[in-house]
């Protein structure tokens, strides 16, 4: 294999993340299948506002800090976002955490998903809604920093994510 084969590989195996923010966007490149949670905390970037940063449910998808509105793409386009996250549906968690108060409202995007449960497949537009748990619908939130509280036990509920070991061994 050449270099340019090694770069068509690395290609294939990386997706863009755009995040939004009422301080701004910011363009990052993932690792393809991994957790949306994980991939915005080793970017440097909270799924969750203010204090939620440490308290959360760290990924069992109970609490509901970590919702964002997902939608298909990094263009302007309208692509439907089925093809760009798994799961496609919302799970039943999922579904129950985000009608849940203060999560429900009428006005609700569809597209709000909960980060810590949600595979990145494809490039995906990310919004942060302001609120304790990112439930409002019309005003972003501003951009926190990721807080690492806990080390590498941050990610210890994230089993789909593929591991670093894959990744630097099929380099």
């Amino acid at each position: 294999k050449n270099n340019d084969d090694d770069d068509d590989d690395n290609d294939k195996r990386m997706v863009t993340m755009k995040f939004e923010t009422s301080t701004g966007t910011k363009i990052m490149t993932v690792r393809k299948g991994e957790i949306l949670r994980t991939a915005m905390l080793k970017q440097g970037v909270s799924p969750h506002n203010g204090n939620s940063r440490f308290i959360n449910c760290r990924g069992l998808g109970t609490c509901g800090t970590c919702a964002v509105e997902v939608t298909g793409s990094c263009d302007d386009d309208e692509d439907d976002n089925l093809l760009f996250v798994l799961p496609k549906e919302k799970s039943t968690r999922e579904t129950l955490r985000l009608q849940f108060p203060p999560h429900g409202s009428p006005d609700q995007s569809p597209n709000l998903r909960l980060a810590c449960q949600l595979q990145l497949l494809g490039d995906v537009t990310v919004k942060k809604r302001s609120g304790f748990r990112g439930q409002d619908s019309n005003d972003l939130a501003e951009e926190y920093d990721a807080q690492l509280y806990f080390g590498d036990l941050e990610f210890l509920l994230d089993n789909k994510s593929p591991s670093e070991t894959k990744h630097e061994k099929s380099s």
